[in-house]
């Protein structure tokens, strides 16, 4: 439904999407927001608004110079107009461009393990007028971006552009041609070169790979430019082994075809000889007695020895870097010393001047190469698709959800030690810089790392309508997270009492932009949100490993989809062609093309949804159903049977201790969804059959 402007005397106006008068506590706190002298065009409200602390949930607030720290959130870093990204279409594309061309694309993206794979993205603008840096590469490259954008590093792990250092190891992306004209890439977990149209069938961008009896399964460029790696211009087609042989053997005959296949079996064997010395000795050990004097003769004649002194004066080109190398040896020496696939960072320089900037969405993989040859993150309650289905679930939900319950700690509880996965992540380095008030939690906070917690966070099992098993989880920052916005807010409030500012209520106390308190509590933010985004990761580790183990006998699948999106948290965005700070307090990102997830209630409905980019909710949509009681009243209106019997079909807990996140006390997910059609369009539709609560 389109939005009704509410009939409020406010200083600044009110737009709502939830088809429903506001009580009067909610009407009170919308004026309240509405009447700051900072805030932007209008307040949007979310169909699933309802009362919190300060601002109601599910509101939007846009603000000029200033922010209220009321919610978690992250900085989106960005790049000039002018840099390169490689597409699958065999050319590279200005990121200016590609937010032009108003539609996906496909990208090479890297997961976590170094495995390179394509992915669907759009690109947008982010700021206008960001402050920059330049970062330079070991290969002669310059990046010139935000200085808070994060770069992949060799591990896997992420580090924002002002916080590398020289020889800081990056998450390499190389790519050439090979002679018959097809793009190779090299794949950085096993430094091998791979055919780029295979990466994109194996991303699942084809569809099932098929196996044909007797033949060889190909890929065929139906416009045989072998450089188009689209998915459109590719198509699975059997290989006829017979017919190729001879094919192979008649070329082969020609004066240009011998030739060809002389100096591949000569790379070949050069190839063996280098990478298994060992081996090659003992397959051709005793081999030449017969023409070892011919080859003395030789080598001790004038020719001979001209030729030797050749070859080893020979020059071979470093097809990563380019340079000339002596020597096969020497060439082999240098890519170990200087590239091991991978690439380091030589200086990160500060710039005098500002430009617009942009970047892309890459919602599986949240990370995409750049031509300068390096990943870097893309701007997450997260869910995947997996390749199960509700068959095989049958009669193993309870014990699932008794394994997830002893893996996951929920509540106030922790982990009881901390997993190396955990002690590696590299922002523990920054403690230190965070607020001071925290700086006793380090250790709380490495073992919370990796749990639920309590209230609304859940972790769900779910199918949709094609039957097909979902997982999926929210959570957030944790008892970190909550302590840094608590010491922000308590200084926010002194800060308004010392100036003298009449607040209508003190939880809107606010820092401008420039002074060190908003720099302070910005920091914090970014480093609160990458907390909460590893943390569901590692969450979400553990939970597909249980099911894996349960369904397929612990063997690893890879996701069909993945989706991550934020619920509560503050960015740089530019509406109305204006830079503003936008807080989604219990609201989700809704731009073009942006995937996020709105669950219902314990017992309901749950959506994957695609954003339609409506710049008059700030392109935003709701973060869920939104509550219609209070905690306190749903467990005085409710009884267990109630919870029992709105839960039928669900594998959950069914005891008091969850009374109070029974679906009655949640708005109707339908309704809800019907209220934002304007928002967002539903991807799949999705139904819990195993839920476990905070």
């Amino acid at each position: 439904m389109p939005y009704e402007k509410l009939e409020i005397t406010t200083p600044t106006p009110v737009l709502s999407w939830a088809n429903h008068s506001l009580g009067s506590e909610e009407t009170k706190m919308a004026k309240n927001m509405a009447s700051l002298p900072f805030v932007f065009k209008h307040i949007a409200l979310m169909p699933d608004v309802h009362l919190g602390k300060g601002a109601l949930v599910g509101s939007v607030i846009a603000t000029k110079e200033a922010i209220i720290p009321a919610a978690v959130g992250v900085d989106i870093g960005c790049f000039i107009g002018d840099t390169l990204i490689p597409v699958v279409d065999g050319k590279s594309y200005r990121i200016k461009d590609l937010m032009d061309w108003g539609k996906e694309f496909i990208v090479y993206a890297c997961t976590p393990t170094g495995k390179i794979v394509a992915a669907q993205a759009t690109a947008k603008l982010t700021r206008r007028n960001a402050s920059l840096v330049k970062v330079i590469l070991d290969n002669g490259e310059e990046i010139i971006c935000t200085p808070d954008h994060q770069f992949m590093l060799r591990d896997g792990t992420y580090k924002e552009a002002q916080l590398l250092q020289a020889e800081t190891s990056l998450m390499p992306f190389y790519s050439k041609t090979d002679k018959d004209g097809y793009t190779l890439i090299s794949q950085p977990y096993s430094s091998k070169w791979q055919k780029a149209h295979w990466i994109i069938a194996r991303s699942g961008l084809l569809g099932k790979i098929p196996r044909f009896e007797g033949q060889k399964t190909v890929i065929h460029h139906q416009n045989f430019h072998e450089s188009d790696h689209r998915p459109e211009n590719l198509e699975f087609i059997a290989e006829f082994e017979e017919k190729r042989i001879a094919s192979l053997a008649q070329k082969a005959k020609t004066p240009e075809g011998y030739q060809y296949y002389a100096e591949r079996g000569t790379k070949n064997i050069l190839q063996y000889m280098e990478h298994q010395p060992e081996h090659f000795k003992n397959a051709v050990a005793g081999n030449g007695n017969r023409g070892k004097q011919y080859l003395v003769e030789y080598n001790k004649s004038e020719k001979g020895r001209e030729k030797s002194q050749e070859i080893a004066n020979r020059y071979y080109t470093c097809e990563i870097c380019g340079i000339d190398v002596k020597t096969p040896i020497g060439l082999h020496n240098h890519r170990r010393k200087e590239h091991q696939c991978n690439h380091k960072v030589v200086a990160v320089n500060p710039l005098n001047y500002t430009e617009d900037v942009y970047c892309l969405t890459v919602p599986q993989y949240h990370n995409f190469a750049l031509k300068a040859g390096v990943f870097v993150h893309n701007c997450g309650m997260s869910a995947i698709k997996t390749s199960f289905t509700a068959e095989q679930l049958e009669g193993k939900l309870k014990k699932i959800r008794l394994d997830i319950e002893a893996a996951i700690p929920t509540g106030f509880n922790e982990n009881k030690d901390v997993e190396k996965s955990v002690s590696n992540w590299q922002h523990w380095d920054d403690f230190k810089d965070l607020h001071r008030g925290v700086q006793d939690l380090q250790g709380k906070a490495m073992k919370q790392m990796g749990s639920l917690g309590g209230g609304n966070h859940f972790i769900e099992v779910c199918l949709d309508t094609e039957n097909q098993v979902w997982l999926m989880l929210h959570s957030g920052s944790r008892n970190i997270g909550n302590k840094l916005a608590q010491c922000h807010i308590h200084t926010a409030r002194e800060l308004a009492k010392m100036a003298g500012n009449k607040l209508p209520d003190p939880d809107l106390a606010h820092f401008v932009a420039g002074t060190p308190e908003f720099q302070a509590y910005w920091h914090d933010l970014q480093w609160s949100q990458n907390y909460a985004r590893v943390n569901r990761d590692v969450m979400m580790a553990r939970f597909k490993h249980i099911v894996e183990r349960h369904i397929a006998g612990g063997k690893a699948t890879k996701p069909l989809l993945q989706v991550n999106c934020h619920h509560n948290y503050a960015e740089k965005e530019v509406h109305f062609d204006e830079n503003v700070y936008v807080t989604r307090k219990g609201a989700v990102r809704a731009q073009t093309e942006d995937y996020g997830i709105i669950p219902g209630s314990m017992g309901a409905k749950s959506f994957v949804v695609k954003g339609k980019g409506n710049a008059h909710s700030f392109c935003s949509c709701s973060h869920g159903a939104g509550r219609l009681m209070s905690r306190n009243k749903a467990k005085n209106v409710y009884t267990l049977d109630d919870l029992i019997e709105q839960t039928n079909g669900v594998e959950c807990r069914k005891d008091e201790g969850v009374l109070d996140e029974i679906p009655g006390a949640y708005k109707p997910i339908e309704q809800v969804m019907a209220n934002q059609a304007d928002l967002v369009e539903v991807v799949a539709t999705l139904k819990q059959v195993l839920c476990v609560k905070g």
